[in-house]
């Protein structure tokens, strides 16, 4: 199933989405993004519904509309991260027809690691392989940099 767009009334009908996760979750386009090639390890799964969490700004859940198992725990790069500086390969920046920079979402993944005593936990974030996303399109792509000074495991954790 897909959004309907309703040109008779210029409105947007949800479309239902079955996640394990979130049980069935209502959605419209603009919560929606292809990720083209899907994420690393998970190149069947290419769509995704954007899922804000309430009262954590800058966190989000991105969950696959292709696969109701599969969710990512993402943050705004950016906000966490504010001198993130990276740079996009032009193939990259191309294939996501990004035009300007403001038009640039910049997610990373979070990863929540259990202590080996299981005292406590350490969060992580991928800074080596952001998703960068067009906000105007709703297309992004998982980018790996290339000589990046960061990593797959930067510590949101202080």
């Amino acid at each position: 199933m897909s959004p309907v767009h309703d040109t008779t009334t210029s409105s947007i009908r949800p479309m239902q989405i079955t996640t394990a996760r979130f049980g069935v979750l209502d959605a419209i386009e603009e919560q929606m993004v292809e990720i083209e090639g899907g994420l690393l390890g998970f190149p069947d799964a290419s769509r995704y519904v954007r899922v804000e969490i309430p009262d954590a700004h800058g966190w989000l859940w991105l969950q696959s509309v292709d696969d109701p198992e599969l969710a990512f725990l993402a943050i705004d790069a950016f906000l966490f991260f504010p001198s993130y500086d990276l740079e996009l390969p032009d193939a990259d920046v191309a294939a996501i027809e990004l035009e300007t920079s403001a038009d640039a979402e910049v997610l990373a993944l979070v990863t929540v690691h259990a202590s080996d005593d299981g005292a406590g936990q350490s969060i992580t974030a991928n800074l080596l392989g952001p998703l960068v996303i067009n906000d105007r399109t709703k297309v992004g792509r998982q980018v790996v940099l290339s000589n990046s000074q960061y990593s797959t495991r930067e510590s949101l954790s202080g």
